[in-house]
């Protein structure tokens, strides 16, 4: 028994890495990264997390069947986390350092993505909605759970942090986030998808 567990534990481990290294690769472009992220938490979530499936068809299966919207929203993510960088260096080049209001109030600009991207790409994932749909839905439930969402936004800031500090651990740490994520967000799906009249075809949602 002991050793089973060993055995479950390492195959689980180099699951995350794997899935970690797809989203590297699937990244690289940059503007993908919404369409990889969608596809990441929904191979973990069924194949780490669940173990239905396999890990890399089922990631670009997720990729492939996500890529127009995610790619959309994320280029959304873009254009404002650009705005925010822009306005930022301005008011910096105008003289207002660390510990003015400016300064404080061009730093509070980025925490809506930091709010919004843990829910809008899990959310893609399972659900269907048209882009400003998903953003005004996932609005709401950002600010429905909002001790979830600040949880969210806590895991994403150290997860950009450690890859700060340790790159080197980069192939591991995305897997890591989204299993993570699912403690948090699965629950709330899992409500959602109750409501539904049809239910969902992948009864491993509801396990």
């Amino acid at each position: 028994m002991k050793k089973s567990r060993i055995s479950e534990a390492l195959s689980g481990l180099i699951d995350l890495i794997v899935a970690g290294l797809l989203w590297l690769l699937c990244s690289l472009p940059v503007v993908t990264i919404g369409a990889a992220s969608t596809a990441l938490y929904y191979a973990v979530n069924k194949c780490v997390r669940h173990n239905r499936g396999r890990l890399t068809p089922t990631f670009f299966s997720g990729f492939r069947s996500n890529f127009r919207q995610a790619t959309v929203l994320w280029l959304l993510f873009l254009a404002y986390a650009a705005v925010g960088a822009a306005d930022a260096y301005a008011i910096r080049t105008m003289g207002f350092g660390p510990g003015t209001v400016l300064h404080s109030l061009s730093i509070l600009f980025f925490l809506p993505l930091l709010f919004f991207f843990p829910w809008v790409f899990a959310f893609l994932s399972r659900f269907e909605n048209t882009v400003a749909g998903t953003l005004k839905f996932c609005g709401w439930l950002a600010l429905r759970y909002f001790g979830r969402t600040l949880l969210l936004a806590l895991e994403l800031a150290g997860f950009l942090l450690i890859v700060w500090l340790l790159p080197s651990l980069l192939p591991l740490l995305p897997a890591a986030f989204c299993l993570m994520m699912s403690l948090s967000i699965e629950p709330v799906f899992k409500t959602l998808q109750q409501d539904l009249p049809d239910g969902n075809a992948d009864t491993w949602y509801n396990e």
